[in-house]
């Protein structure tokens, strides 16, 4: 054998080790493709799923769970979408299980229910074993098997948990890290999908809201036209009328003086007309529009509206400004509070049955600068929760002008009241 030469068998094995070695790489390698193939098969499946066809939320939620089902091969899971106000569960859509079966096990929450844990990091976990008390443990999955465990998946969306996505099984092998890691993707594509179905629901229920107030502002506009119209017959129609009675007999009085001569008394009836139509005309102007509002700004034309309003409903209004004696402010926010305050005064009087009335008027010096309408009465109340919610129908529609006049000048309405407990209405709109 040459000197520097290694032992044949010594080769042979160096290179049977490293064959297996790139064999075992290889295998490692093709693994993982597999694997990231599967993972972008999946997410392909969830998104082609919850952009098929216009679909409501709930439908889309139903379709994504079915894919995840068929993805991972588990034979049962759950969705619950969580209330934006309170956290509480308000949506459950389930497979492989009855709906009644998935709603108890959405309310059940056991104190020391690993799936808070999820609720918490945004990240998803796998509970096993499971809880002694948790209610997945008693659900059938065919065949006479119960789940072992089940794998929590937040869906998050922008940092936020919108609801949770749940799988059950009876093997725990299942949830591996890389199962985790592909559930966790898709949780943030579902919670996603989920924000935005909710802003399209949300844009569209704007939207009808607005078609509603349209409609409302032509018919008020048609209502008010027909008003005026009576008024101008009915009033001062007649009222003038009269004055061209009266005028005609002046004309034959001055034809023949030995004709009808007007008496102090008739002369006198003949100035009430006259002031009266006059009345009338100035009345049915200031109602259109107060021309105090231009010509000396919000204070002075509050201050005239309260007092009709007293004198008219005979309801007592204590009313104070702070910080806006002899301010004006811009035309679009004088408008928009004098319609939001006379519109709040309205309402107490159709629907309040109060006694007392306040309202305040002051401007916050604190940056960012702004004033501030605040309309408080001891009156019946209301319910506000169907109005936090979006909830409205046609009644809520003088609310909703309200809470529009204050978003075209960059403001904020509040509305808090519950019954038998008075109604406050806050404004506050920046003055920038």
């Amino acid at each position: 054998m040459e000197p520097g030469s290694g032992d044949p068998g010594q080769l042979l094995g160096s290179s049977a080790e490293g064959l297996e070695r790139s064999r075992e790489q290889r295998e490692v390698f093709d693994r993982g493709l597999l694997q990231r193939n599967r993972e972008l098969a999946a997410v392909a499946a969830i998104a082609e799923s919850i952009s098929a066809g216009e679909m409501d939320l709930a439908a889309m939620l139903e379709r994504a769970l079915q894919v995840v089902l068929d993805v991972t091969g588990l034979p049962a899971g759950w969705i619950l979408l969580l209330s934006e106000e309170d956290g509480r569960v308000v949506t459950v859509r389930s497979s492989g299980l009855s709906q009644d079966s998935a709603a108890a096990v959405a309310r059940f929450r056991a104190a020391d229910c690993e799936c808070r844990q999820a609720l918490d990091s945004g990240a998803p976990l796998v509970v096993h074993p499971l809880h002694p008390g948790c209610l997945v443990r008693g659900l059938d999955l065919g065949e006479g098997r119960s789940p072992t465990c089940h794998a929590t998946v937040p869906l998050v969306a922008h940092g936020r948990v919108l609801g949770m996505l749940n799988l059950a099984g009876d093997r725990p092998g299942v949830f591996d890290e890389q199962e985790l890691v592909l559930l966790g993707s898709i949780g943030r594509q579902l919670g996603v999908a989920v924000e935005n179905a909710r802003l399209w629901a949300e844009l569209k229920r704007r939207d009808a809201l607005r078609s509603q107030m349209l409609e409302q502002a032509l018919t008020a506009q048609e209502d008010e036209r027909r008003r005026i119209a009576r008024e101008l017959h009915d009033q001062i129609g007649q009222a003038l009328t009269s004055i061209l009675v009266w005028l005609q007999a002046l004309e034959c009085e001055a034809n023949d003086p030995a004709g009808l001569t007007m008496s102090p008394r008739q002369l006198q009836e003949f100035k009430e007309i006259v002031v009266d139509t006059l009345d009338g005309v100035h009345s049915l102007a200031t109602e259109l529009r107060p021309s105090v509002l231009d010509d000396l700004g919000l204070v002075p034309a509050l201050r005239r509206y309260v007092q009709t309003y007293h004198e008219h409903y005979r309801l007592a209004i204590d009313f104070q400004t702070v910080g806006l004696e002899g301010v004006r402010l811009s035309p679009a926010v004088e408008t928009a509070l004098y319609r939001i305050v006379q519109e709040a005064l309205t309402n107490v009087v159709q629907h309040a049955g109060a006694e007392c009335v306040s309202l305040l008027l002051e401007t916050r010096r604190a940056e960012p600068r702004s004033v501030v309408a605040i309309v408080e009465d001891d009156g019946c109340g209301f319910e506000v929760g169907p109005l936090g919610r979006g909830e409205m129908d046609e009644s809520w529609l003088g609310l909703s002008g309200m809470r529009e006049r204050a978003q075209l000048v960059g403001g904020r309405l509040t509305i808090e009241s519950a019954p038998d407990m008075g109604t406050t209405v806050y404004v506050e709109v920046p003055l920038e």
